[in-house]
């Protein structure tokens, strides 16, 4: 069993990878941005399904990824809850 230190510091590695992990995502967000803008304004005027499901699909994943940002957040703040506590 680990002793309290060990476990703060291993609390504190996987905030760390969280915050990595954040910053990877926000490199896709902004990524799906260009690419979501991009298909809007070719789409513009096209009234073809396969183009609207194409937009909605990539809008949910990027509203997926804030998702991801947000439960990744919230998860640091009670992992660095808990390190202060021990």
């Amino acid at each position: 069993m680990a002793n309290v230190e060990e476990v703060k510091v291993n609390l504190a590695t996987s905030v760390a990878g969280s915050e990595r992990a954040i910053v990877g995502i926000q490199a896709v967000a902004e990524q799906m941005d260009q690419s979501l803008a991009l298909l809007r304004l070719t789409a513009v005027g096209s009234l073809h399904p396969a183009a609207a499901a194409a937009i909605a699909s990539l809008q949910q994943a990027r509203e997926r990824l804030d998702e991801a940002t947000q439960l990744t957040r919230a998860a640091m703040d009670s992992a660095n809850q808990f390190r202060s506590l021990i």
